[in-house]
């Protein structure tokens, strides 16, 4: 899995990513003075929108191309500490990520975790293990704000992934639907090709 994701930055295949953020988030993120866990972030400006709430924000990335061109592209200093995961600590901002393996990351525990596109990005067989980790990363009483796409999956295959509110559920039950909008506008390419007529972006927040 980690070497199609780091093939996929090495190509510039990263059509997942948002250069200006994601627009959820900021409507409808509520916490300040948390210590944020965003998994599978690449090199999303979310992470700095998070830090600017007032939080500390620790990101985990396997590319480390996705890792450094975050920093040059916002014109951010770094620290670089070597590791099973490696380290970039910004020096100006409350702000980390640490590149490598997300099952292979330890550096709990976090009292917030946003995703925005890494459960939707993961085949079946690797979503549970992914929610299984994530949790054991977090206190009980953790905030989250989970982004998932509802579509017809008869119609077109992910990634991204549709996962049912059941699926969702059975990992955080004390997870809710908040908000949905139609985000079709911004679906996959292949997703339209294929005649796709909606897709939803659903904000899940506990």
């Amino acid at each position: 899995m980690n070497e199609n994701w780091i093939e996929r930055w090495e190509t510039g295949k990263t059509g997942w990513h948002e250069p200006d953020g994601n627009q959820n988030l900021k409507t409808h993120w509520q916490w300040t003075g948390k210590r944020v866990l965003v998994p599978l972030c690449g090199k999303t400006p979310d992470l700095l929108w998070l830090e600017s709430q007032g939080n500390e924000v620790v990101g985990v990335e396997v590319s480390e191309l996705a890792v450094e061109s975050f920093f040059e592209e916002n014109g951010l200093g770094y620290e670089r500490e070597a590791g099973v995961l490696n380290r970039y600590r910004c020096t100006s901002l409350k702000l980390t990520i640490c590149c490598g393996d997300f099952f292979e990351f330890r550096d709990g525990p976090f009292d917030a975790h946003f995703d925005r596109g890494a459960l939707i990005a993961l085949t079946a067989d690797l979503r549970e293990r992914y929610a299984r980790h994530a949790s054991s990363l977090l206190v009980d009483d953790a905030r989250q704000l989970i982004l998932t796409v509802d579509y017809d999956e008869s119609v077109c295959q992910g990634p991204p992934f549709f996962v049912s509110p059941g699926e969702l559920l059975s990992y955080w039950p004390g997870i809710r639907e908040h908000a949905r909008v139609d985000d079709t506008a911004n679906a996959p390419p292949k997703f339209l090709a294929a005649g796709l007529e909606r897709l939803d972006e659903v904000v899940w927040v506990r």
